[in-house]
């Protein structure tokens, strides 16, 4: 029995993808800026998030299922680099403990800007990841159904979850800022 031929899809594949990417570029490159906080960082992870992208057969899927995947994906791989980023600091604290003659950092030389986006940040790593991405995708101004396709959850679940992460952001917030005073 031979098997059937297989139809052409009906799109184009590089085309779309150099649409998929000049159309999407900007979007998760600012989710994962407001993450990570560096541009270039954010520009490495979107770029491995589109080569991701091109080796996988998602171009064959509706444009919303795209975009959602490109956001999951986004978002798991900034969690990814983040995490990266931790370790290499808990490996330099330890060999910074371990060679007492390195240069020692002043707590008053960063600016109060800084200061805040950094207990932005440590408020929003605090945060369960699920809140931490609803939240982000939110502020960034996706729909509660745009945000429930990242998310693999449920539409009517978006306004629970954006609702306790809020209040668990505020509270980590505050306790940074307490700590401050």
């Amino acid at each position: 029995m031979v098997a059937p031929a297989r139809s052409a899809s009906p799109r184009s594949a590089p085309a779309d993808f150099d649409e998929l990417f000049r159309g999407r570029y900007r979007e998760l490159y600012s989710l994962s800026h407001r993450l990570l906080g560096d541009a270039a960082e954010a520009e490495d992870v979107v770029q491995e998030v589109f080569w991701r992208l091109a080796g996988t057969t998602m171009l064959d899927r509706p444009d919303e299922e795209i975009a959602a995947w490109l956001r999951r994906v986004c978002i798991n791989a900034t969690y990814n680099r983040l995490r990266g980023q931790r370790r290499a600091a808990r490996r330099l604290e330890r060999a910074a403990r371990l060679d007492p003659g390195g240069p020692a950092e002043d707590a008053l030389t960063g600016v109060l800007r800084d200061e805040r986006r950094h207990a932005v940040r440590r408020a929003l790593a605090a945060l369960p990841e699920r809140q931490r991405a609803c939240l982000l995708l939110r502020h960034s101004g996706y729909s509660y159904a745009e945000i429930a396709a990242a998310l693999e959850i449920a539409t009517g679940s978006v306004g629970t979850l954006l609702a306790r992460a809020e209040r668990t952001f505020r509270h980590n917030y505050q306790e940074h800022e307490d700590a401050l005073s």
